[in-house]
């Protein structure tokens, strides 16, 4: 017996289940049981059970005549989708009708669409039934999800995140930009689903962390070796370096230096009013997202 896990979609999420087949090996195509009902997907992880989880089994593994059905059911799902989509047409209804899925067994069709608003789609749902005799869902996604659907380049000219890895939409804010001393340009922020870059998250924890070591911009500092006292014009957060400049009191003999941050003393000043700043960068942060 072993437990394995499932993707169903290629970036999906990740479900467990329990194979009493002790070799199956990833890569391996199988059929389980889902909320939606019977699919295949593709083993992508297997490990040693746990007595004290409670799993469901998988029911078998794929055969070629589950891929023909499978097969099958996408041709009646794309169908479907021509249909959906006319009938919200005539019904005028405020929506992209966008794809559309059956489960291997036929027993449900899913129909996903993207909307900026609610939609009363009850009466569309009544319409599908009637032609086809299974369970409709229609279900109304975001717009990250959108471009999840389909082939899409991003900024830094590979296929978008949400395609070939990530499996969850984390909460991305502008407060993440600001630390890393980003220009606050939302139309060079933003991805091919005019949400936040997701790419904003991968080294916000090392830039929080560095943030802590670095005086800001503006703080007076002691450098290792100099005779005076100079001000902090720019930070590397990265590199955990400053640019510092001398000759505060002559313009005549000011010059500009770049340390790094172990070679600098300071007394870090708390701005004025800072946790009040934090909450405000909070709500705005929801506002955009």
């Amino acid at each position: 017996m072993k437990k394995v896990g499932i993707r169903f979609k290629k970036t999906g999420k990740l479900s467990f289940y329990i194979s009493d087949n002790d070799n199956v090996k990833v890569t391996d195509s199988v059929v389980a049981e889902t909320e939606k009902g019977e699919e295949i997907g593709t083993i992508v992880k297997v490990l040693e059970p746990d007595d004290s989880e409670k799993l469901d089994k998988i029911k078998r593994i794929a055969t070629e005549e589950d891929f023909k059905n499978q097969r099958n059911m996408d041709e009646k799902a794309k169908e479907a989708l021509k249909f959906c989509k006319e009938q919200a047409k005539k019904l005028e209804l405020d929506m992209k009708v966008l794809t559309a899925e059956y489960t291997l067994d036929g027993s449900k069709l899913t129909i996903y669409f993207v909307s900026e608003d609610r939609v009363d789609f009850r009466e569309l749902v009544k319409i599908i039934a009637s032609k086809y005799r299974a369970r409709i869902e229609l279900r109304q996604i975001g717009p990250r999800d959108e471009v999840r659907g389909y082939p899409t380049l991003g900024m830094c000219g590979k296929e978008v995140c949400c395609r070939t890895h990530l499996e969850n939409f984390d909460p991305v804010t502008i407060k993440m930009a600001k630390e890393q001393g980003l220009q606050i340009n939302m139309t060079k922020l933003s991805g091919a689903c005019g949400k936040l870059m997701c790419c904003l998250r991968y080294e916000e924890e090392t830039y929080k962390e560095n943030l802590k070591k670095l005086p800001k911009v503006g703080e007076i500092v002691k450098v290792k070796g100099e005779s005076e006292k100079g001000k902090v014009t720019a930070v590397d957060i990265l590199g955990l370096t400053v640019k510092v400049r001398f000759g505060l009191d002559d313009e005549d003999e000011e010059r500009y230096e770049t340390y790094p941050v172990d070679q600098l003393k300071w007394t870090p000043k708390p701005t004025k009013d800072e946790d009040q700043a934090d909450n405000t960068d909070d709500i705005e942060d929801k506002i955009i997202e």
